[in-house]
């Protein structure tokens, strides 16, 4: 599957880490956002960026790699969008917006574009900075989906499923003697 996603990660504790080669990073307790885009296939999927963002130990690449690396940090929730070109942007225009949401440090995930950043700081409750991001998602025409069960520390979409198979018992053919 292609399309976007936002993280929404709690800090339990500051971090103080850097981004890229120069780029310090301090940022104090709380939620934070992060927007990607993923239009690929396999780990370049929506599926396998997101998993590769739960998973715990992996290679730093991303600027939020090292952010995630922080003991203190955990993703609590994504929200995601189906779509088949780059959205990142627009999305984290969007959400910024709002006025709980705030750029907490410039450069942070957007050496490719022209964002301040795609690491945003919220001011609220997590379901209020859910429904934030999800009605940014909404008023750009994108269908948002919210993942939460990291149980199995694996990303899979509503669509991505398995389907439930149901007994159908009135349809069951009897035998006749």
């Amino acid at each position: 599957m292609r399309g976007v996603y936002t993280l929404i990660i709690r800090l339990s504790r500051p971090c103080v880490t850097t981004a890229g080669e120069n780029l310090p990073v301090s940022l104090r307790r709380g939620l934070y956002l992060y927007t990607g885009s993923a239009l690929g296939r396999g780990s370049t999927s929506l599926e396998g960026r997101i998993g590769r963002h739960l998973r715990r130990v992996k290679k730093e690449f991303w600027h939020i790699d090292r952010i995630l690396a922080c003991k203190h940090a955990q993703i609590v929730s994504v929200v995601f969008a189906k779509i088949t070109r780059k959205g990142e942007c627009t999305v984290n225009a969007a959400i910024l917006h709002n006025p709980n949401i705030k750029v907490p440090c410039k450069g942070v995930g957007s050496s490719d574009c022209m964002c301040s950043s795609h690491l945003l700081a919220a001011n609220d409750r997590l379901r209020s900075v859910e429904k934030v991001v999800r009605s940014s998602y909404a008023r750009l025409r994108l269908r948002p989906q919210i993942f939460r069960d990291f149980r199995t520390g694996r990303f899979r979409s509503s669509s991505a499923s398995p389907r439930k198979r149901t007994r159908n018992t009135s349809a069951r053919r009897t035998r006749r003697p």
